[in-house]
């Protein structure tokens, strides 16, 4: 894992996108606000959370959600009109996973067997299913993950998950876990009291994240806009020096004349 401190992403007191909104919206009318069966159901803090992942994607390719759970991101994803095609997987199919969408390419397969060839998607997402993979394929469903994915792979789990954990849960993923796992990745913390994400991000192919040159360009325009304002204040300031001579000039001359 790059060496860097991990950045640092607001959750609940952030806001969901406007995509993320009408998606939600589509499941309540379908099944009411708060349904007594909550399996795959999100919560405020899931539609935002779906929210800051998708707003760090890379965009325009094809694109595969590994754990479909009821449906929501992957529908995010098709509704979007951001991807040239969208696919998900999940070997269970949750009573409320719906497609909004005839874009979405639904299959039924396990993390460790994920049946496309190498190198299928520019971006693969990962959220919410490392942890309840049993240790004997953990490994193995990694690998896939890397194996189908020619950019970007974004995993989340939950980071550091207050003991005792979630009953559907195997495992906790501490620091040095996510290390040991994902060595070549960044790692950026979903924040929100008491159940933090982890945001996994890396490019099993090694190539250049185009994200790092937006960043950068980005903080080229950003210096550019300084350096202009820094321009523009002193010139402010001179104009305002000038402006100073000038009384001070036109009062000596004023008290010299009387």
């Amino acid at each position: 894992m790059v060496d860097l401190k991990p950045i640092e992403i607001e959750v609940r007191g952030s806001d969901p996108l406007p995509l993320m909104r009408r998606v939600e919206r589509a499941y309540v009318e379908r099944f009411g606000a708060d349904p007594e069966d909550k399996g795959g159901w999100y919560e405020p803090d899931g539609w935002k959370r779906i929210s800051r992942v998708f707003e760090r994607l890379q965009l325009g390719g094809d694109v595969l959600d590994v754990g479909s759970g009821a449906g929501q991101f992957v529908n995010c994803l098709a509704l979007s009109g951001c991807f040239r095609s969208v696919a998900t997987t999940d070997t269970t199919r949750f009573k409320k996973y719906v497609e909004l969408s005839d874009d979405i390419n639904r299959v039924d397969w396990s993390v460790a067997e994920l049946k496309f060839e190498d190198d299928s998607f520019d971006v693969v997402t990962c959220m919410e299913v490392l942890e309840h993979v049993p240790e004997e394929v953990l490994h193995l469903g990694i690998a896939e993950l890397r194996r189908v994915c020619r950019g970007q792979l974004v995993i989340t789990v939950p980071y550091r998950e207050p003991e005792p954990i979630s009953k559907t849960h195997v495992r906790r993923f501490e620091d040095e876990d996510l290390q040991a796992l994902f060595p070549d990745a960044r790692l950026s913390i979903l924040r929100r009291p008491q159940k933090p994400w982890a945001f996994v991000e890396e490019y099993p192919r090694g190539n250049h994240p185009p994200v790092i040159g937006s960043l950068l360009q980005q903080l080229e325009t950003s210096r550019a806009q300084i350096e202009s304002l820094v321009q523009q204040n002193d010139q402010l300031q001179g104009r305002k020096s000038i402006r100073a001579a000038n009384w001070v000039g036109s009062r000596a001359r004023s008290i010299v004349g009387r």
